[in-house]
């Protein structure tokens, strides 16, 4: 075989240099791709309030209160068909104890042996908790009149506490076909109206549609306090 000297040498070097520059260039592709993935999955499961909601995001968690709310809104129909008054309803969960357990379950509306009701979590990515007095949760309760509804005697209200403009927006959209959120007029309380006052440290009030015109009629919505600061989603499930 002849010999080829420098110049196969420095041919084969250079074909070597070639594969190596290729490679590199591989592995900053992948490096890239890599931190885009991660940009990307990080901005999916940002649950923090600063997060912003993706608007498919938005309506699956409305939906998801909507749902909720329907849920409850059947097992306390159920109650009353199968012959519990309203008035008999209680609203004890498994965790209030010893209440839950003593005493007559067949109308307490979380028990198996009454409405064997179960009340989810509201999803963290939904709550905009702006007061722990009372913190973001769901809250059930006959504690007040509802105006608009057909007597003046205490109905039952379900109520979704603190949750996120957007969230609330949502809902708002999906009962009513307008985004708009009615607020509460001067000196009403989201809690005193909608939330039984043994869990705040408010006293609880009629709900009339004098405390918010937009509210008049609708036995379901999504309202904000009269400061547009907070934002709660109440559902009458039961008119006394």
């Amino acid at each position: 075989m002849p010999y080829c000297g420098d110049l196969c040498y420095k041919g084969g070097m250079k074909h070597l240099s070639s594969q190596s520059g290729n490679a590199l260039i591989y592995v900053l592709i992948v490096v890239a791709l890599f931190a885009a993935l991660n940009f990307v999955l990080s901005r999916q499961t940002d649950t923090t309030e600063t997060g912003i909601l993706s608007q498919e995001k938005t309506e699956i968690l409305a939906g998801q209160i909507l749902a909720t709310s329907s849920q409850i809104k059947q097992a306390v129909d159920m109650m009353l068909y199968s012959g519990s008054g309203i008035d008999e309803l209680t609203f004890t969960t498994p965790d209030d104890e010893p209440a839950f357990s003593t005493g007559s379950s067949i109308h307490k509306l979380f028990h198996p042996d009454g409405g064997a009701a179960i009340l989810p979590a509201i999803p963290a990515e939904a709550i905009a908790q702006a007061s722990t007095d009372p913190v973001a949760k769901w809250y059930i309760g006959r504690f007040n009149n509802v105006e608009w509804t057909e007597s003046g005697a205490e109905d039952v209200i379900l109520v979704a506490h603190q949750l996120g403009k957007t969230i609330c927006e949502s809902i708002n959209e999906k009962l009513t076909g307008s985004t708009t959120i009615p607020a509460l007029t001067a000196g009403k309380t989201l809690a005193n109206l909608m939330i039984d006052d043994a869990f705040h440290t408010g006293t609880n009030e009629d709900f009339d549609a004098a405390d918010c015109a937009g509210c008049n009629g609708w036995p379901q919505l999504c309202v904000s306090d009269s400061g547009v600061t907070m934002y709660s989603y109440y559902s009458i499930v039961a008119q006394n």
